[in-house]
Order: C-alpha cells, then structure tokens, then sequence
C-alpha cells in the first residue's frame, strides 16, 4: 500500500510541474505539496481527512494555491529605495513549514 501511495504521489508531483513547465529541480517542493493536499483531503473509507483526525478539527483550504502560481510578495521598506516596487512577482513553490505563508522563486534573484 505504501509503495502504490508513494508511485501516486510521485505522479501527482510530475503532472503539477509539467502542467506549469517548472524545472525538474522543483520535484522535491512538489511531492511536498502533494503530501499536503492528501493530508488536507477527505479519505474515501473515514469520511474525514487525515489532518482532522491528528488535530482534531477541520482544515481550512483557504489558504491552498496552484503550484508554479504568480505570486506578488511584499518587499519590506529596509530592501526598498525612494522609487523601487513594493512588491516582487515570483513563483510559487510549496507551503511554509515554520509559519503561515508561501514558499516563493524570484528567478531574477540568484
């Protein structure tokens, strides 16, 4: 069971980068959100997901966004000159671990 759950989410990782032509490189971040989505989603057999069944409350899908997305992040005012933009457009990637935000790719930063 454990092999057929890994070969899906392999799959689903490989479907969200080729629907986005994101670089191959990106797979890790992409199984990462795949893991996330299936965590969030209900199990056909429990009626729940499996995140209500660790915390014990319902999750809030508000929150999920398309893999290889154009997101605007806000550039603080230390990083800003007098006429530079507020924010920058990059990709996103994957889900924050430590808090409640969005991995980012900025190609033009190296």
């Amino acid at each position: 069971m454990a092999k057929h759950q890994n070969k899906t989410l392999v799959e689903e990782a490989r479907a969200m980068i080729e629907e986005k032509s994101m670089p191959k490189f990106y797979r890790a971040e992409a199984i990462q959100i795949a893991v996330y989505i299936q965590n969030q989603i209900f199990a056909s057999r429990t009626k729940v997901s499996s995140h209500e069944l660790y915390f014990e409350w319902n999750p809030n899908l508000a929150n999920l966004r398309v893999f290889g997305s154009i997101q605007y992040v806000h550039v603080s005012k230390k990083n800003q000159r007098k006429l530079d933009a507020k924010v920058e457009k990059c990709t996103l990637v994957g889900y924050s671990d430590e808090q409640k935000g969005y991995k980012c790719y900025n190609p033009c930063l190296k």
